[in-house]
């Protein structure tokens, strides 16, 4: 059997991306750049029934990066300036769907972090983490600018000034430190992660795949656009959301005083019952 270097699995509604070279810390070949990861993400795109996306790394590391040991010669005479950017862009082009996707995606991020691994976990809304957990913008230390999305992605999570911190000194940061820093939501054991993940895809899950889509690109959104954009914005989400049938349901219930359609703080009081 051949060994791939991207898994993905679904089931009830989950998708699970797993970067999977273990043995070097699920660094990215060219090929998964290129191809595996953006297989993917057409798949997800494609799929309405994948409610929840997670990504993860295998073997207790998240992702490393880039796989340097494959940059081969980088002298000046030796690089191809058309090739190194066309390739660049075709990475820059998955980050930015992975970012937009139209629906809640997770990072459980194990172990290491680091560099375009970094930049990954930043395109997920929520990132679970374990005590163990290690991020560094480590661009910096082979002469690099962050890259993979990270100088779009990080000053929105922490703030210009954090994040120009972050990427210049390419310092290691741990995981009460990634949490005090907003960058990570929850920190959970190893052994308890991928659960943890799962049960929170599952809570997500149950909601309005309208308006958990419509709430997501609008705060993205907010961030640099008038309030006047966003007031059209909003007006035009909440249109496309009141024709659905997860709307008219909800509303039904709460006439009723039914049993609510989608109710976090019910769910999660029956998840610490069940601990």
């Amino acid at each position: 059997m051949v060994k791939s270097d991207v898994l993905f699995e679904v089931s009830d509604g989950i998708g699970v991306l797993t970067f999977n070279r273990p043995e070097k810390f699920n660094a990215l070949t060219p090929t998964m750049r290129d191809t595996d990861i953006p297989d993917v993400i057409k798949r997800v795109e494609e799929d309405a029934d994948i409610r929840v996306l997670i990504l993860t790394g295998a073997g207790g590391n998240f992702c490393s990066g880039a796989d340097v040991s494959r940059m081969g010669d980088n002298s000046a005479a030796a690089i191809n300036p058309d090739d190194r950017s066309e390739g660049l862009r075709r990475t820059l082009d998955w980050v930015y769907r992975l970012t937009n996707l139209d629906r809640p995606v997770i990072a459980a991020v194990d172990g290491v972090a680091f560099g375009g691994g970094f930049s990954v976990a930043l395109t997920a809304g929520f990132m679970l983490a374990t005590p163990r957990v290690r991020f560094s913008q480590v661009f910096g230390r082979i002469g690099l600018i962050p890259d993979m999305g990270s100088a779009y992605l990080l000053p929105r999570v922490v703030g210009p000034r954090k994040a120009k911190e972050l990427a210049l000194t390419a310092r290691t940061i741990y995981a009460e430190e990634a949490q005090a820093l907003g960058i990570v939501h929850e920190i959970h054991e190893p052994d308890a992660l991928m659960s943890a993940a799962r049960a929170l895809a599952a809570r997500l899950a149950k909601g309005s795949a309208t308006a958990l889509a419509g709430a997501k690109q609008l705060m993205d959104r907010s961030i640099s656009s008038s309030q006047a954009e966003m007031i059209e914005a909003e007006v035009a989400a909440q249109f496309a959301c009141r024709s659905t049938d997860f709307h008219n349901e909800a509303v039904r219930r709460f006439a009723a005083k039914e049993e609510r359609l989608y109710d976090w703080d019910t769910m999660m009081r029956a998840a610490a019952n069940q601990a």
